[in-house]
């Protein structure tokens, strides 16, 4: 598993390698960045539109069941934000990851590229989402919306699960 929790100190002989970005890495680099770009202008946009009171949380089925002052509008992005910088970081460090296979100078380049690539699509899947709940935040403040759709949750859990069984099978692949 890709944890930073970890006391153990990284294997020794695990290669201190970094793995060049291949264009599809690039793709989705560029994707987290406009998502970003985006997400903000959004909100700076909407931001004195809102009424005073606006929907801060959404129950299962979609729907708003928590209002709050509308600065709570700021939560996301900032959130946002600090992921994009921290799995950016945190994706620099490959060699410190726990892997569920022994890496080794024959595979640390794949499966480093691997961890790296999961960490980004992670990244640009979660500033998306977040961008996505705050429209649904806007529709519902702003024209009476029904908030996030009944898909919303089973869509989430496949884009986040899904990419997660794929880099665990094509690690298991490479080993």
């Amino acid at each position: 598993m890709i944890l930073l929790g970890s006391r153990r100190k990284p294997e020794p002989d695990r290669p201190m390698v970094r793995p060049e970005m291949e264009p599809i890495d690039w793709l989705i680099e560029a994707s987290a960045i406009l998502g970003l770009m985006i997400f903000l202008g959004f909100v700076i946009y909407h931001f004195q539109r809102l009424p005073e009171t606006i929907p801060s949380h959404f129950d299962g089925s979609g729907k708003p069941d928590g209002w709050d002052d509308k600065s709570t509008f700021w939560a996301l992005p900032v959130i946002a934000f600090f992921i994009y910088f921290l799995l950016t970081f945190i994706s620099l460090i490959p060699n410190r990851f726990n892997y569920a296979v022994k890496i080794t100078p024959a595979n640390a380049m794949k499966q480093y590229t691997l961890a790296i690539r999961l960490i980004r699509y992670l990244k640009a899947a979660i500033i998306w989402l977040f961008f996505y709940i705050s429209m649904a935040t806007v529709r519902v403040a702003l024209y009476n919306g029904q908030g996030l759709t009944i898909w919303f949750l089973p869509m989430v859990l496949a884009g986040i699960f899904l990419p997660v069984i794929i880099y665990f099978i094509l690690s298991f692949r490479n080993r």
